[in-house]
């Protein structure tokens, strides 16, 4: 006697149709609920940006021009155009949360401030990682600092500066910097601690007399 596939083909093909139906249904809801959202910030007239709480780099106390290599010389003076531009963090939010946020008349110019603000911090890494590079490690800890400070979430910022504070035994702070990390949103959080322990482990092993 065979076995009867034929009902529970059947029933996979009644769940199938169910499935494909509400996956459709929630599809056209999201387009939906974007579209509505488009329109709203579409009509969003003009607002104040004059006193927004803006991110300036401060150029001023980082240690320029410690290198003839042309790569940290372009990031330098990248970093000194920046700094006269205002900036701000606008990570996670969409186009038309920029709009609504701040109207649609300023979308483009606040889309530059952050598109700026983005390119500070790739800069600021790049000259962090530099400044470590000649030795200078106190000056290299002072840019991170600041970058991760305004908001940055790029996870060799954090690593660096962990790697930092461990090595110049600065125990309050690698603590307080997890716990900052353990506390965003930043989707490679899990990723940035599990690097950080690592090394924390492997410099322990190390330090460790057999």
């Amino acid at each position: 006697m065979g076995f009867p596939i034929l009902p529970f083909f059947l029933l996979f093909l009644i769940w199938l149709t169910f499935r494909i139906k509400t996956l459709d249904a929630k599809q056209e809801q999201q387009q939906a609920d974007f579209w509505s959202k488009e329109r709203q910030a579409n009509a969003t007239p003009a607002k104040d940006i004059s006193n927004l709480r803006y991110i300036t780099i401060p150029i001023n106390k980082f240690p320029l021009n410690f290198s003839d290599d042309e790569k940290v010389i372009e990031i330098e003076n990248e970093l000194k155009e920046l700094a006269s531009h205002k900036l701000l963090n606008l990570s996670g939010m969409t186009n038309s949360d920029l709009k609504i946020t701040y109207g649609l008349p300023n979308f483009e110019t606040m889309s530059k401030i952050g598109e700026d603000f983005d390119r500070s911090c790739v800069l600021l890494n790049s000259y962090a990682k530099a400044l470590v590079e000649a030795d200078m490690i106190k000056d290299a800890q002072n840019v991170l600092e600041f970058a991760i400070g305004v908001g940055s979430d790029l996870s060799e910022s954090y690593i660096m500066l962990a790697d930092i504070y461990k090595k110049s035994s600065q125990s309050d702070k690698l603590n307080f910097l997890r716990e900052q990390i353990s506390n965003s949103n930043m989707l490679l959080k899990n990723h940035i601690l599990n690097k950080i322990d690592d090394s924390v482990q492997e410099n322990f092993s190390t330090d460790t007399p057999e």
